[in-house]
């Protein structure tokens, strides 16, 4: 079950990054950047979980490559919570129906804790357009959940 748990995560990871790319071709909307992803990570590190903008705070060394293993990271983390709780918790074999629930669910996490944490205020309420940012996040979360059962089910 460990690889199926990684496999999840990965795909996730990887199906929310080309969502993005996808979503920013169409649309030109901006994917994540992942070097403030990773200056909040080396915040985080030393504490400072919730220390304000984090564009505004001074850049870090190899803070591109620690947001992207962060980012890759965390999604291995949601596939040990999505393989289990969809097998073990609630008995259901992983479906593209109960990722796509699971990662909608998810989307709680970014709207409550990480928009917050990164500066952005709960539901991106300091973002110009706080809407936007919201639907991204629901959208790529959509996305990322549809990820954890397709990794699931190809091991």
């Amino acid at each position: 079950m460990i690889l199926e748990c990684i496999a999840s995560g990965v795909a996730a990871t990887l199906f929310l990054d080309l969502w993005q790319q996808a979503l920013k071709a169409a649309t030109g909307l901006p994917a994540s950047n992942w070097a403030l992803v990773g200056r909040w990570f080396a915040g985080a590190a030393r504490g400072a979980f919730f220390a304000g903008p984090v564009a505004q705070k001074p850049s870090v060394a190899n803070e591109r490559a620690i947001g992207w293993i962060g980012h890759y990271l965390t999604g291995i983390v949601y596939g040990f919570v999505y393989v289990p709780l969809m097998r073990h918790g609630l008995g259901f074999e992983p479906s593209l129906l109960n990722g796509l629930v699971f990662g909608l669910a998810s989307v709680v996490v970014p709207w409550f804790f990480f928009m917050p944490a990164m500066g952005a205020g709960m539901l991106a309420k300091n973002a110009p357009k706080p809407i936007v940012p919201c639907l991204q996040a629901m959208a790529s979360h959509a996305a990322f959940g549809i990820g954890l059962a397709v990794g699931a089910m190809l091991i």
